[in-house]
């Protein structure tokens, strides 16, 4: 079969791609100038520059193709141009679906999200319940409005068309842009622990493209809708689930739901004036996500499709991994910063000559450094530290996050995995360590 793939390089796109690649699918990729497609050119995909906001790069991409999936889609909680997602997400899933049916595709899979259904009476909602009333941001209200075009060229034109509504997705990524649950979440968890009780759907990566696979590999199941959702789970339950993957305890301090929520409008407010993305992500649209959740029933993707969720905890360990593996885990757990006193040779930003030093503690994130003069907040500092063993030498970079008259806090950018060693060995002493 010949697939036209909208959002291939995206997190759901990859892994499908690479699924639909390794069952002898040709894929026909659409892709930005600006998209990295080394993924893609390594399966065997075909990239076609071009973009769903211009309908005239579609046509020629889609010519002869079996089946369309349709992933393409602005899906942060905040951009500076806001009327970005309408013509992404609205707009252009109405040029993908128009030139689909100009094409004469006679497979098209659009990708929703189970928040355009917003706040429904129901609880778990299912496949034939109404939508609420309200959506919680613009994501949601023009994927709504997407859905709605797709829809209509489906009764009006009939547009073969089968809607899938995943949950919140998680699992390995090959990249980090901090839009995953995950991240957040361990990126601002005192915020996040105002909402424990809040339920949210979640779902493997790998269960959805399962899902889209299953979908195209059987008779087309023309006009049906199908929510792929594994679990339903609290944000307390989902820290824990955190702290057993990771064997990190996260922090227990919070902020209440009321100062969550001033502290959002604050930096929304503020992102309004300045025109920067938000403190951690914390925008309008991405707290009252949180604060609402989203409860769904997947069971009619697992009864019509066959397909068999895994496990959350499951997902949440291959996504740990995979932040571990680009090294971006360490920096998010609740360092725990060792005693030390450990003779140093560092040079500051600006600095001419490389100046003798002391580490006085140190973590896998960072470390404290008395120097023999102040540096400012912000300061970029590299050190070399030589080890009590012969040849131990370890390398490390960081920035000036706090500075006091005897030295400096640094939160480092680099450092070697020699570091990491020596932090665990720290660790394995019998004296209790201080926490940071």
């Amino acid at each position: 079969m010949k697939i036209f793939l909208t959002g291939a390089t995206g997190f759901i796109g990859t892994h499908l791609a690479g699924d639909l690649a390794s069952r002898g699918h040709d894929l026909v990729c659409l892709v930005r100038r600006s998209s990295n497609i080394r993924e893609l050119e390594n399966i065997g995909a075909e990239p076609v520059m071009g973009d769903v906001q211009d309908r005239r790069s579609l046509l020629p991409g889609m010519s002869g193709c079996d089946a369309l999936v349709h992933l393409a889609a602005a899906t942060s909680f905040w951009e500076h141009d806001s009327e970005i997602y309408s013509r992404v997400n609205t707009e252009g899933t109405r040029n993908v679906m128009e030139c689909a049916l100009e094409s004469n595709i006679p497979h098209v899979i659009h990708m929703s999200t189970l928040h355009v259904y917003g706040r429904p009476a129901r609880k778990p909602f299912d496949e034939q319940s109404m939508v609420g009333p309200v959506r919680f941001s613009e994501y949601a209200r023009t994927k709504y409005e997407a859905e709605r075009i797709a829809w209509g060229l489906h009764i009006k034109k009939g547009l073969p068309l089968v809607v899938c509504c995943p949950g919140i997705v998680l699992g390995a990524r090959s990249a980090g842009n901090g839009t995953s649950f995950v991240e957040r979440l361990l990126d601002t968890i005192r915020v996040h622990r105002a909402f424990l009780t809040a339920v949210h759907t979640f779902v493997h990566v790998r269960d959805v493209v399962e899902a889209v696979s299953r979908i195209l590999s059987r008779p087309f199941p023309d006009g049906q809708r199908y929510f792929i959702a594994g679990e339903c789970l609290s944000i307390r339950r989902l820290a824990a689930m955190i702290e057993t993957s990771s064997s990190t305890r996260l922090s227990q301090g919070g902020v209440s739901g009321s100062a969550a929520r001033i502290a959002g409008t604050a930096f929304a407010a503020v992102t309004d004036i300045l025109g920067k993305s938000p403190f951690r992500g914390l925008s309008r649209d991405y707290l009252a996500t949180l604060r609402e959740g989203v409860s769904a029933d997947g069971g009619r993707a697992a009864r019509e499709l066959g397909i068999t969720y895994t496990p959350i905890a499951q997902a949440i360990s291959d996504e740990l991994q995979s932040m571990e593996s680009r090294g971006h885990l360490a920096d998010k757990r609740r360092a725990r910063r060792y005693p030390m006193m450990l003779e140093i040779v560092y040079k500051a930003q600006g600095d001419d000559t490389s100046m003798p030093g002391y580490v006085i503690n140190i973590s896998e994130s960072g470390m404290f450094l008395i120097t023999r003069k102040p540096y400012a907040k912000g300061r970029y500092i590299s050190a070399n530290l030589s080890g009590k063993n012969p040849g131990e030498f370890f390398m490390a970079r960081g920035r000036v996050v706090r500075a006091t008259p005897g030295g400096v806090a640094i939160d480092f950018t680099h450092r070697d995995r020699s570091i990491r060693d020596l932090v665990r060995k720290l660790g394995k002493r019998p004296s209790s360590p201080a926490t940071a």
